[in-house]
């Protein structure tokens, strides 16, 4: 007998700070009739998903209302479930990043970054880092505007420009200021930590090689990064919002969204397979 094939389906985690919009309804309903296709020709299929509850957006919605970034996402994690209920879209579970809503992420999280430390994937240095002194914090992301170095917008984001698509370090904006208050932000130094991308370029190109149905467009894009050569890539914050470092002496210090949020497929798995009382049933999907 043929075994039995099992297929995981997920979309791209909207963030809990404000309401669907048609991007987020279109993806998800893509995604949704997948999900049923192979459901209706006897496939095992686990269709899940989960809220980003540590981005940027989150917090910057939260300083702006005056409330904690906590109660932004419990607010808009109940919004965002229930719009995806009347669309009925047919999610085996919708959970989240937080421990509000899962409290797995933080734990597999923290083990994804310990494991890469142990191999020496993980470096750290002082970087420089732009500082508020108004707020008396480091800034970064979002929480930064700025004129891009590439093109000249004058409202790019501390980490990418919405108008050129360059991506690039905060520090290299020119007059870079609050997106909060506006005010003007000096540099500073800071410790982080870097995941060695460098170290993994070659493992990496060979399993794009062996990506034989992805777009064409894609695969380039990527090669392009080959090309350049990868380079480490920050994998750290100052903030007080987000999943802690898993080591001592850092207060302050959390993992990276962009590190810690695509670890939300595996943890969303976690506890649906909890919820089965089949706590390591997700092991199957992963």
């Amino acid at each position: 007998m043929q075994k039995e094939k099992k297929l995981f389906i997920t979309s791209a985690l909207p963030y809990a700070n404000g309401a669907l919009h048609l991007g987020h309804i279109l993806e998800h309903t893509q995604s949704d009739i997948w999900a049923r296709i192979h459901r209706s020709i006897g496939r095992k299929v686990r269709y899940l998903c989960a809220e980003d509850a540590h981005g940027a957006p989150i917090m910057l919605r939260a300083e702006k209302e005056g409330v904690t970034p906590r109660t932004i996402v419990k607010r808009y994690h109940d919004d965002i479930k229930k719009a995806f209920e009347r669309l009925n879209i047919c999610f085996d579970n919708f959970s989240g990043t937080s421990n509000i809503h899962n409290k797995h992420h933080a734990i597999i999280s923290r083990e994804f970054f310990m494991n890469l430390l142990n191999n020496n994937l993980i470096s750290t240095r002082l970087a420089d880092q732009l500082y508020c002194a108004e707020t008396r914090r480091f800034l970064a992301d979002r929480f930064v505007l700025g004129t891009c170095p590439k093109c000249g917008n004058p409202d790019a984001r501390g980490d990418e420009c919405s108008k050129c698509n360059a991506q690039y370090e905060a520090t290299e904006l020119v007059n870079p200021r609050s997106a909060i208050s506006n005010a003007p932000l000096e540099v500073k130094t800071s410790k982080h930590w870097y995941l060695r991308l460098d170290m993994l370029q070659k493992e990496l190109e060979q399993w794009l090689e062996t990506k034989k149905d992805w777009k064409e467009n894609v695969v380039n894009f990527v090669k392009g990064w080959f090309k350049d050569g990868l380079k480490e890539r920050a994998i750290t914050r100052d903030r007080y919002w987000g999943v802690p470092l898993p080591l001592n002496d850092c207060a302050g210090k959390v993992l990276y969204v962009w590190f810690e949020a695509p670890i939300g497929y595996i943890s969303s798995t976690m506890d649906w397979a909890e919820k089965q009382g089949k706590p390591d049933k997700w092991k199957e999907y992963w």
